[in-house]
């Protein structure tokens, strides 16, 4: 993993070195079903039963996908498996480090740390590209916005974005001694960011869970979007 250093370096992490410090595997080992979405709508081959490891590395014609946020990786393991060239980009050191722990040598996988608000990404060089529950986390709408127009302009003709995030629908009720609150829009503010693609799915639903760190039942709206970028005439 290279240092975020210069142009792609935040001093304000949002706690997320502490959180998988304190805990590995903090999201667990299932992908959410987000990262087969988008291996559905790039025609990846079909999901194995497990989420172990890759059995080898893809094929030089695969698909590349960009998994921005990747945490410990993974909806990124899922889509190495389904035959993706998968570029796994977080900006925490801890999250990677249990990645690589918790996966091995997880091959059709290039761990990268960086910032999805500063670290360069080529344009249109993916044709998928996941972010899942990393938008919410931003600092502001502005934030939000510049981020989806950098994803989107990486994004090849044809591609397609997927997007998981936390929406206005329900007030965020913090786990006991956090503070960070998120940023939540509407459901309609991230469908107008995708005006002129070809959007493939689009729901707003509740979703109550609880996870490591936050074990008392809690319920967030949530947008779950998948849009395909205008093929060039």
């Amino acid at each position: 993993m290279r240092p975020l250093t210069g142009s792609d370096r935040y001093d304000d992490d949002g706690g997320c070195d502490a959180r998988y410090t304190r805990t590995a595997c903090l999201w667990g080992r299932r992908p959410d079903r987000i990262s087969d979405a988008l291996g559905d709508a790039l025609d990846l081959p079909g999901a194995p039963d497990d989420v172990g490891p890759p059995p080898g590395p893809p094929g030089p014609d695969a698909p590349a996908v960009l998994d921005l946020g990747c945490g410990e990786g993974r909806n990124a393991v899922r889509l190495a498996q389904r035959g993706a060239r998968v570029l796994a980009m977080d900006m925490s050191a801890a999250a990677l480090e249990n990645g690589a722990r918790a996966w091995g040598d997880a091959g059709g996988i290039e761990w990268r740390r960086g910032d999805a608000r500063a670290t360069p990404l080529d344009p249109v060089s993916f044709d998928g590209v996941l972010v899942c529950s990393v938008l919410h986390w931003l600092r502001d709408e502005e934030q939000v916005a510049d981020v989806i127009a950098r994803v989107q302009a990486a994004t090849r003709p044809g591609g397609v974005n997927a997007l998981l995030m936390f929406n206005r629908g329900h007030a965020y009720r913090p786990p006991a001694g956090e503070m960070r609150m998120p940023v939540l829009l509407d459901h309609d503010w991230y469908l107008a960011r995708y005006a002129g693609w070809t959007v493939l799915e689009a729901t707003d639903t509740d979703s109550t869970h609880t996870h490591k760190g936050h074990e008392e039942p809690h319920t967030h709206a949530v947008t779950r979007l998948l849009a395909r970028k205008e093929a060039s005439t």
